[in-house]
C-alpha cells in the first residue's frame, strides 16, 4: 500500500530537480555569466638611483648601457648585434633603433617625450627583439615598431601615451605580446598594420589587461593577406570608449582569431566604473590635452570592412552598444561566444557610403556590400533591445 505514494514522491523529486536543470516546459533558462577572469598586471617597477645622468647627449651606443638616467638625450643603435639597455631611465629622450639583432630593452622607465607623431622607442628593420618590465608613460608616441620579425614584448606597463598610441606598426614576421598592461593610452593601446600586404605578419597577443583606453584597445587598420592566423587571445578589456578589438579598414583576408576574451563595459561614464568603491575618471586627461576625452561606440568588438575573422569563445557583456557590431564584413565565424546586457548582442548590416569618401584608406565600391556572418553555438541572451539585429540584405546563417 505504501508503493504508490513512495512512487509519486519520487516523480516528484525528479521533476523538481529536471525544473531546476532545465526548467519547466517552453520556459528558457538564461545560462550565467562568468566573472571576469583575474590576469595578473606587472608589478611597479624599481629602480636604483642612476649611477650616471647624461643630458641633452646624442649618443651612438655601441655597447650595452645598465643603470644610467638620460634627459633630453637621443640613443641611436643601428647595425648592432646583442645591445642591451636595462634597468635605465629616460626622461624627454628617444631611442632609436634600425638594422639590429638580439636587442633588449629591460627594466627601464621611458617618459616624457612628447614630440607630435613621434615616438619615445622606434625600432625598425631588427629582429630578435625583447621588451621586458618596462614602463612606458606619458610619451606622445610610446614605441613604433615596423618591418620587425621575431618581437617579445612582455610585462610592461604602457600608460597615458595620448597622442598617437601606445605601440604602433606591429607589421612584424612574428610578434608575442603578453602579461602586459594597457591603460589611459590614446587612441589606442595597440595599432596593428600591415599596408603592404606581407603574407608573413603574424601577431599574438594573450593574457594582456586593456583597463579604459581611450578609442580601440586594439585597432588593426590595412591588416590583410596573413597566410599564418593572428591570435588575440585570453586578454581582458574593459573601460574602452570605441571598442576592445576593432579589425577595420580594409583589412580583407585579415584572417584573424578574436578568442577567449573578456570584454565588458565598454563606453561607460566616470559613475559606472569603482575603484575601491569611489568613482574614477574613466578617461582621465594627460596634462598635454586641452579637455578630457568622450565616450565613443562603447561596443565590444568591431568588424567594417574587413573579412576573415573568427570571434571564438569570448564573454562579452555589458557593453553601452553592440557586443558584436558587424559592417561591410564577410566570412565572419561567430561561435560559442556568451552575449548579453549589450544594447543589441550582435549587430549586422551593410556598407557605411561615408566610407567611399573618407580621408584615409577610403573603402572601393567593388568592396562594398552586405555583411555575412556564420554562426555556432553562441548564448545570446538578456541584451536590451535585440539578441540578434540583422539589416536586410546581410545574412546570419547557422551551423547548430
Amino acid at each position: 500500500m505504501m508503493k504508490r505514494p513512495l512512487l509519486v514522491m519520487a516523480l516528484l523529486v525528479i521533476g523538481v530537480t529536471a525544473y531546476g536543470l532545465i526548467g519547466w516546459p517552453g520556459e528558457k533558462i538564461e545560462p550565467e555569466i562568468p566573472a571576469p577572469p583575474f590576469i595578473p598586471t606587472p608589478k611597479p617597477l624599481e629602480l636604483w638611483e642612476p649611477l650616471e645622468t647624461f643630458v641633452g647627449e646624442s649618443m651612438d651606443v655601441t655597447i650595452g648601457i645598465v643603470g644610467k638616467g638620460c634627459r633630453d638625450c637621443l640613443l641611436t643603435v643601428k647595425g648592432r648585434d646583442g645591445i642591451v639597455i636595462s634597468s635605465c631611465t629616460f626622461v624627454n629622450s628617444k631611442i632609436v633603433v634600425e638594422d639590429s639583432s638580439d636587442f633588449e630593452f629591460s627594466l627601464c622607465r621611458l617618459d616624457d617625450y612628447y614630440v607630435h607623431e613621434d615616438a619615445a622607442l622606434q625600432i625598425h628593420g631588427s629582429s630578435g627583439v625583447l621588451l621586458d618590465r618596462c614602463e612606458v608613460v606619458n610619451n606622445s608616441v610610446g614605441v613604433a615598431i615596423g618591418n620587425c620579425s621575431d618581437v617579445e614584448i612582455m610585462d610592461c606597463l604602457f600608460e597615458g601615451n595620448d597622442q598617437h598610441n601606445a605601440v604602433t606598426g606591429l607589421d612584424c614576421r612574428g610578434a608575442r605580446i603578453h602579461g602586459n598592461l594597457f591603460r589611459f593610452n590614446f587612441p589606442h593601446a595597440l595599432m596593428i598594420t600591415n599596408w603592404e600586404g606581407d603574407p608573413l605578419d603574424q601577431l599574438d597577443i594573450y593574457g594582456n589587461v586593456f583597463d579604459r583606453n581611450i578609442e580601440d584597445a586594439i585597432n588593426f587598420e590595412e591588416f590583410r593577406g596573413q597566410a599564418e592566423a593572428t591570435l588575440v587571445r585570453g586578454n581582458l578589456f574593459n573601460g574602452t570608449s570605441w571598442a576592445g578589438v576593432n579589425v577595420e579598414y580594409n583589412s580583407w583576408n585579415a584572417n584573424i582569431v578574436i578568442e577567449g576574451n573578456y570584454i565588458d563595459r565598454n563606453g561607460l561614464l566616470v559613475e559606472d566604473i569603482l575603484e575601491d568603491g569611489r568613482p574614477t575618471s574613466v578617461y582621465p586627461a594627460h596634462s598635454h590635452q586641452p579637455e578630457p576625452y568622450s565616450a565613443g561606440w562603447g561596443h565590444g568588438i568591431m568588424l567594417e570592412d574587413c573579412c576573415g575573422v573568427t570571434v571564438a569563445r569570448n564573454v562579452i557583456v555589458s557593453n553601452v552598444e553592440s557586443g558584436i557590431d558587424v559592417k561591410n564584413a564577410r566570412d565572419i565565424v561567430v561561435e560559442n561566444n556568451t552575449i548579453a546586457l549589450n544594447r543589441v548582442g550582435v549587430y549586422v548590416a551593410g556598407y557605411q557610403e561615408s566610407s567611399l569618401i573618407r580621408d584615409f584608406s577610403p573603402l572601393a565600391l567593388v568592396d562594398s556590400g552586405f555583411s555575412e556572418v556564420t554562426k555556432a553555438r553562441n548564448s545570446v541572451f538578456l541584451n536590451v533591445e535585440e539578441d540578434w539585429l540583422v539589416e536586410e540584405g546581410s545574412t546570419v546563417s547557422s551551423t547548430d
